[in-house]
C-alpha cells in the first residue's frame, strides 16, 4: 500500500479543483459562443455561422473524449503499464519522446481548428461582399 503524504494529498485536491474550473469555464465560454452563433445565425439566416460553429463548438466538444485518451494512455506509459496503444509504442520504444508526440498532435489540431476557422471567415467575407454588390 502506498502512503501519502499531506503535501501529496493537498496537490491532488487542487487539482481537481483546478480541472473542475477548467471544465466550468469551457462550459460556459461554449455555451456562450454557441447563443451567439445561433443568434447571429436566426438573425441573418447566413449559413456561414454553421462553419463557424465548427471549429468553434463542434471540435472543442469532440476533443473531449480524445483528450480524455491521452490523458489515460500519458498515465498507462508513465506506470508502465504494458498495455500502451499506437503512438504511445513509439515512445514507449524510444523512437519519438513524449514531449515531441504531445506538440505533434497540439500542432495537427491546431492546424485543423484554424482551417475551419478560415472557410468560415472567408465565407462571410465572400456573402457581405455579395450583399454590398446586389
Amino acid at each position: 500500500m502506498e502512503t501519502k503524504t499531506i503535501a501529496d494529498i493537498c496537490c491532488s485536491e487542487r487539482r481537481i479543483k483546478m480541472n473542475t474550473i477548467l471544465c466550468a469555464v469551457n462550459a460556459a465560454l461554449f455555451i456562450a459562443v454557441t447563443v451567439a452563433l445561433v443568434f447571429k445565425y436566426r438573425q441573418s439566416q447566413q449559413s456561414e455561422f454553421i462553419w463557424l460553429a465548427i471549429p468553434l463548438v463542434l471540435l472543442p466538444l469532440l476533443s473531449l473524449p480524445i483528450t480524455e485518451w491521452l490523458k489515460v494512455s500519458v498515465d498507462r506509459l508513465s506506470t508502465g503499464d504494458p498495455n500502451v496503444i499506437f503512438p504511445f509504442t513509439l515512445v514507449e520504444s524510444g523512437r519519438i519522446t513524449l514531449g515531441n508526440l504531445l506538440v505533434f498532435w497540439n500542432g495537427v489540431s491546431h492546424i485543423i481548428w484554424s482551417a475551419f476557422v478560415l472557410v468560415g471567415i472567408l465565407m462571410l467575407l465572400q456573402s457581405r461582399r455579395q450583399g454590398r454588390n446586389h
